[in-house]
């Protein structure tokens, strides 16, 4: 096991002058690094390794915001393009590998004015220029519904994204009911004037080994929500003490078990392990729900998405089984009303239109939003692949594996909910 990531959030005074962004960054960020080296100290004490450091800041466009329209739409997007530049240096500086912000809360937004597309539009150039910078649409939740302009926006940036460097991907989802300080990215985000920090952990490998340890179903959860309780409690001790000397708000502990592409790191092997023939046979599901369910609800500090990650290319045995045609997309969908995060590093054909990309969205916002669960989607088109070719990225945390098969769509259907000017959905 290991911190996959310590998360900070903190308010940026966006469209600022630098030189103002940086007074008021600077004894932030260096009580930030300060903090995080002191709780790495300790970790290191009972051989538990911080992986990254990460900064997440409030949402990029606020209404309230008046900057955003003082200069033309074409110079305040130079402007954004050019600050995200100059804070991507500045965290580097202090020691963060990554930063984020969702563009903007559209899942409460009635209506999308010129200003809001013009800004999305641009988001795939923010990311291109930008190696550090992820950013995330939430388009959805049970309060609002489903902002169906928003949700096309974010096939757009999905499309735009795939070339020429699909990879591009990795920095970006679609979001739907995902609140504040969840400490994984793409979809974190800050919404507070107070800082706060939460924790993201890697650890499929100890799932595994609970499973090991068990002969029967009901031993299986007993155990893993024994080792997950054991976990919560050495960490939040250890983080508890540490914070006493900062002033850095505790936001909790994300208890989903990100997988590592290795064997005995993969979330894949505990599903087998628990006795399911394959991942993606029949059982699965069941699998899946036996590890949503060991995950404690009674802490206080238990946070995000806290539920089974299915990452297809970060997932060794999950992206072994995909070349082995064990499951397709739909087993991911239906996978994803016991999952936490939904549909993570899916490689798709490089050929798929943005009206098929639109309906996966949509059936996931719809998922998300019927279930009351936070769910992303974060999709990966790879040019000139087709269902069932062979991938590989040269990444640490990729497995080599296939291209994903799915139910493509042929007809043209001109009135159709993708062609038609329907702007949100709301179930009733």
């Amino acid at each position: 096991m290991r911190i996959r990531s310590l998360t900070f959030g903190q308010i940026i005074p966006f469209l600022y002058k630098n030189e103002s962004i940086l007074s008021f960054l600077q004894n932030r960020l260096e009580n930030f690094s300060s903090f995080a080296d002191e709780l790495s100290s300790e970790c290191d004490n009972i051989g538990i390794k911080i992986d990254t450091r990460r900064f997440c800041s409030q949402p990029l466009f606020d209404y309230d915001n008046k900057l955003f329209y003082e200069k033309n739409l074409k110079e305040t997007l130079e402007d954004i393009n050019n600050q995200l530049s100059f804070l991507q240096e500045i965290f580097k500086d202090y020691g963060f590998d990554y930063f984020a912000c969702c563009m903007m809360l559209a899942s409460t937004f009635k209506e999308m004015g010129i200003f809001e597309k013009l800004l999305l539009n641009e988001v795939p150039n923010f990311i291109k220029n930008h190696d550090h910078f992820f950013t995330s649409l939430p388009v959805a939740s049970t309060s609002n519904g489903i902002n169906i302009i928003a949700l096309k926006s974010g096939v757009k940036i999905i499309k735009k994204l795939s070339s020429p460097d699909p990879f591009k991907n990795l920095q970006f989802c679609v979001s739907a009911n995902v609140d504040p300080n969840v400490p994984f990215f793409p979809a974190a985000y800050h919404f507070s004037e107070k800082p706060a920090f939460s924790i993201a952990l890697e650890m499929a490998d100890e799932v595994i080994k609970a499973v090991e340890e068990s002969k029967t179903l009901e031993s299986a959860q007993l155990n893993m929500l024994a080792r997950f309780n054991e976990i919560y409690d050495n960490l939040s001790k250890i983080v508890e003490k540490v914070s006493k000397n900062f002033s850095i708000e505790f936001k909790g502990i994300d208890f989903s078990p990100a997988p590592y592409p290795l064997a005995d790191k993969s979330i894949g092997t505990a599903i087998e392990k628990l006795g399911i023939e394959y991942f993606g046979a029949n059982g699965t599901l069941t699998g899946v729900a036996l590890i949503k369910n060991s995950i404690p609800v009674d802490k206080e500090k238990v946070i995000g998405f806290s539920g089974f990650m299915q990452p297809v290319l970060e997932d060794y045995v999950l992206s072994k089984r995909l070349s082995e045609n064990k499951f397709n997309l739909d087993s991911l969908l239906l996978y994803s009303t016991m999952c936490g995060t939904g549909l993570d590093v899916v490689p798709l054909p490089g050929d798929i239109t943005e009206r098929e990309l639109f309906y996966i969205l949509l059936d996931l916002c719809t998922l998300s939003v019927r279930l009351n669960k936070p769910l992303t989607c974060r999709l990966m088109p790879i040019p000139g692949k087709n269902s069932g070719d062979d991938i590989n990225f040269d990444f640490e945390y990729f497995s080599s594996s296939k291209i994903i098969d799915f139910r493509r769509i042929k007809g043209i259907i001109k009135n159709d909910l993708f062609n038609r000017n329907e702007k949100y959905l709301k179930f009733l």
